[in-house]
């Protein structure tokens, strides 16, 4: 439906985002119309185009896509609009008096030959530059949004373009809409590149090959890789962008010349990397050779060990006790090892020896919940790698700004980095930035678990280049021996099938024959039977954890089907539909993606950042301000923009690659069907350990055996291993 009007009353604007609600006196009436849009006023006459919708509390209301301004016809709306601008010394009279005198030539004069205004009486030069650059700015500002919009550019986008390149935004946009990736963030590449298509852009432009080739180079990125061979990289670019070989061949010296990409050559073979990380994996290789060159004072720390171990009333086994003489006589060292070998023992016994030295030292981990978790096994605040880095500025869609990202410098004599499986080479690069030349740095974490979320395999590739010291722990500690998990955690790592006991266990096996019996069980288990027989809260206790996302047995059938159990609707709890998605008072929730600038108070004091993986219940929501408010695990309470809830999703259920790090006291785990390359020994070892009190697999036995069985692996492609074996 289209709908052409003066806007009457403005019900509801969100300066934020742009939302807005208001009432348009067309020629069919009164008409109340929503959507994103910029800088109307009261008294625009304006042409909308959209759907009629009808919402249960405000009735129906016409849902534009599409939003221009229209020029003002009459002379009453051009007096109005002129009169409007907040420019001193132009209002009603003024305004009269310039339509007056130039009559129907009056925008002509305005937009085009602003010194002629001068001739109206009041008006000097300065009122008359004014007064024609806000009416062009306007203008241009309106057909970029219009112009934008009929290619799906949200209005959100077209105001940082406007911001970014002012009133010859459209005259660059047709000449190299390309050039938009280099000044916004936050617009993808295939959505310029359907704007370049529709703008007749010729595939072999050179602009967008670059483009091309950069967003391939991120797309790999993605799958955890930090570079790719050259060959490789040339024939998935080809097919991506629909070119021939020399094409991509040509443009890639190009990116290299211009200092974009890197191409570095060992083992026969050239791999091209993001400069970024490129320099980033450079960076970390530099500083632990550095700091390996350094010579140790060392001593024996025994006499200390047995002090601490019995004032903790533990007894050390002969490998822990090598661990923390080692860490403590060590630059850089490595723990690593499986459930229930000890790693935060030796962790606490560590910090009870730095301590008593009166050593400063800091405890950290990549994530939120990771920090939390070691925080309550040693009872020492830790903090997280962002907080600790004070990372805030750092924009994860613009890679290229980790070179230029200084964090301070950390006055500790020790860090210590727990769940470093989880550190990727982008963080790892940040951290070493804030090292001193004399800081010890511990990392301590199972290498055998899943790789980072981000790119790169960093703890994996410190150890197999062995230039620093690693202690690997394989003996279960004592107290973790009477625990089946743990136990049969071991028995997966070394590839043997799980042993299911009958009692005194804390793991099950629920055999089904059907995905829809699969899912029918979890459900059940949720539905007050697991509550029913152990005391737990079944939304801050349980998690199921499961390899995929989609089909029956993914995270978005199960969230919905959870949330009808965990979170019914009530007519008394606010909701928020987002696309398929209702976000509901009491919901589980996951933050996706890293907010470095979002802000929260705890006890009076500003921070800022919401990291990937942090989970919390939705606290509030808010239709008439267009928020939701989040409270997460560690205290902090965000508040979401509607127009900023793609960073969120329900964690009723979540991937086994979402929950590192984390530790949940009891985890279900669905298993019916199989994807061959992505069911591996690593995945399942990976969900298993993060069971605390009980672990619940419910499906089928063969897919289980299968999964340990199969020990391929999408093994990243990397640069940091032979970056430290070249630089040692």
């Amino acid at each position: 439906m289209k709908a052409v009007g003066k806007v009457s009353t403005i019900i509801y604007k969100n300066e934020k985002n742009g939302y807005t609600v208001f009432v348009l006196d067309s020629e069919d009436g009164y008409i109340t119309a929503v959507g994103e849009t910029c800088n109307i006023e009261e008294g625009d006459t304006v042409e909308v185009e959209g759907d009629i919708t009808y919402h249960k509390n405000y009735g129906e209301q016409l849902a534009f896509k599409y939003i221009s301004k229209v020029m003002p016809e009459d002379t009453d709306t051009l007096i109005e609009y002129i009169a409007k601008s907040d420019i001193k010394g132009v209002g009603i009279k003024t305004a009269e008096k310039i339509v007056t005198f130039f009559g129907d030539d009056v925008f002509d004069v305005i937009k085009n030959r602003p010194y002629d205004l001068v001739k109206v009486k009041g008006i000097n030069e300065e009122k008359a530059l004014a007064i024609s650059e806000y009416i062009n700015e306007e203008w241009e500002r309106w057909n970029l949004t219009s112009f934008l919009a009929r290619y799906g550019v949200s209005i959100t986008i077209s105001n940082k373009i406007y911001d970014t390149l002012g009133i010859n935004a459209i005259n660059i946009i047709k000449e190299n809409p390309y050039a938009l990736l280099d000044f916004i963030n936050n617009i993808s590449f295939k959505v310029v590149d359907e704007l370049g298509k529709k703008l007749n852009i010729d595939n072999s432009n050179e602009s967008r090959l670059k483009a091309g080739i950069l967003f391939c180079l991120n797309e790999i990125m993605q799958a955890g890789h930090t570079c790719i061979e050259k060959n490789i990289l040339i024939e998935y670019a080809c097919k991506f962008l629909e070119v021939g070989l020399e094409s991509i061949e040509n443009v890639l010296v190009n990116l290299v010349m211009s200092d974009k990409v890197v191409i570095d050559i060992r083992e026969n073979a050239k791999y091209v990397y993001r400069k970024s990380l490129s320099v980033a994996e450079t960076n970390i290789a530099r500083y632990i050779a550095s700091r390996n060159k350094d010579k140790v004072s060392k001593k024996s720390y025994d006499n200390k060990i047995d002090i601490v171990s019995k004032l903790e009333n533990i007894v050390l086994s002969k490998t822990q006790r090598q661990a923390i003489n080692t860490c403590l006589n060590s630059n850089i060292s490595v723990i690593t090892g499986g459930p229930g070998t000890g790693k935060t023992t030796i962790i606490k016994c560590i910090i009870d020896i730095l301590e008593n030295e009166k050593k400063s030292y800091v405890l950290c981990a990549p994530t939120g919940r990771a920090a939390k978790r070691i925080t309550e096994t040693t009872g020492k605040q830790a903090k997280t790698l962002h907080r600790l880095l004070e990372i805030t500025k750092i924009n994860d869609n613009d890679i290229d700004s980790i070179i230029d990202f200084m964090p301070e410098v950390l006055p500790h004599n020790v860090v210590i980095v727990d769940e470093a499986s989880m550190i990727d080479t982008i963080l790892m690069n940040n951290l070493v930035k804030a090292l001193k030349d004399s800081t010890n740095l511990i990392l301590v974490g199972d290498s055998y678990q899943l790789p980072s979320v981000g790119p790169g395999s960093v703890l994996k590739d410190i150890i197999e280049s062995k230039v620093v010291n690693v202690v690997e722990l394989n003996e279960i500690y004592r107290q973790s021996q009477e625990s089946d998990i743990v136990i049969n955690a071991h028995r997966v790592k070394s590839g043997d099938n799980i042993e299911f006991s009958n009692k005194n266990t804390d793991m099950y096996f629920i055999e089904t024959n059907s995905i829809e019996e699969t899912k029918k069980e979890v459900l059940s288990l949720l539905d007050g039977r697991l509550e029913n027989f152990a005391n737990y809260n079944i939304v801050e206790d349980l998690q199921v954890i499961t390899p995929i996302k989609k089909t029956e047995l993914g995270t978005y059938s199960l969230n919905r089907e959870i949330q009808k159990i965990l979170n019914k609707e009530d007519s008394f709890k606010p909701e928020k539909k987002v696309g398929e998605r209702i976000f509901r008072q009491g919901d589980k929730v996951m933050q996706i993606k890293n907010n470095y600038d979002i802000q929260y108070d705890v006890d009076g004091v500003t921070y800022k950042g919401v990291y990937n993986g942090d989970i919390g219940i939705v606290n509030s929501i808010d239709n008439i301000q267009k928020e939701l408010v989040v409270k997460f695990d560690d205290g902090k309470k965000i508040k979401y923009d509607f127009d900023m809830l793609d960073e969120l999703e329900h964690a009723y259920a979540i991937t086994v690659h979402k929950s590192q790090g984390s530790e949940f006291k009891v985890v279900i785990i669905p298993l019916y069907v199989c994807y061959e390359k992505l069911f591996n020994r690593n995945l399942i070892y990976t969900a298993m350990t993060r069971a605390k009190n009980m672990l619940i697999f419910v499906g089928s036995k063969r897919v289980l055996n299968y999964m340990i069985s199969n020990t391929h692996e999408n093994v990243r492609r990397t640069g940091l291993k032979h970056k430290l074996i070249e630089e040692t």
